[in-house]
């Protein structure tokens, strides 16, 4: 697992956090809040330099891509159960 969380780049992790962020907010009418969520979380940590925080960091970033996937796969199939 630890190999998985080398090779994502935070470049990559920002770039689909901000995708998600800037989707989920059009569909809620927030789309500023959002990115500038996820904005503010990655500057506020550009400067870390402990692998292991990155790694932490990296986690966490990875935990919220996939909630906010479920979150909408779940919210496609109660729309289409109808």
């Amino acid at each position: 697992m630890d190999k998985v969380f080398k090779e994502v780049s935070v470049k990559k992790l920002y770039k689909d956090c901000m995708f998600l962020a800037k989707y989920f907010g059009r569909r809620q009418g927030n789309e500023k809040v959002f990115m500038g969520q996820v904005r503010q979380q990655f500057k506020a940590n550009m400067h870390e330099v402990d692998d292991d925080k990155i790694k932490e960091q990296k986690e966490a970033a990875i935990r919220a891509l996939h909630n906010m996937h479920l979150l909408e796969a779940d919210r496609y199939v109660r729309e289409n159960k109808k």
